[in-house]
């Protein structure tokens, strides 16, 4: 079973994403509130997929660094972005920089899932 990783600084959204993941079969989950977390967390538990929201803090899309953070430790890990940034620009960024998906909030349970699946 592959082991999640949930960046959010939302803990609603994090206890909201782990719902769904763990619908989808996914049981191990860690969860990360903030970037400097993520990247400690990410190091310590080697997750193989990382579920990534591009705002969490006062800084504009400091989940980018994140992503940059991981891609150099691992390019193999499967990142999944969830945003309510919808701009086309952001995401090609995103996908450019190594990222598998691309989830614009709000989003269905099902279109994450689907996502999901594809990195089994």
């Amino acid at each position: 079973m592959k082991k999640v990783l949930i960046v959010d600084n939302s803990s609603y959204m994090r206890k909201f994403i782990k719902k769904i993941i763990e619908k989808g079969g996914f049981n191990t989950t860690i969860e990360a509130s903030s970037k400097e977390e993520a990247v400690e967390i990410f190091k310590a538990q080697s997750p193989e997929i990382v579920i990534l929201d591009l705002n969490m803090s006062e800084f504009t899309m400091d989940g980018i660094s994140v992503l940059n953070d991981i891609m150099k430790i691992n390019t193999e890990t499967a990142v999944i972005i969830i945003s309510a940034v919808g701009h086309q620009s952001v995401k090609d960024e995103c996908i450019a920089l190594g990222a598998k998906s691309y989830v614009r909030k709000p989003f269905e349970s099902e279109t994450l899932l689907k996502v999901l699946e594809e990195c089994k």
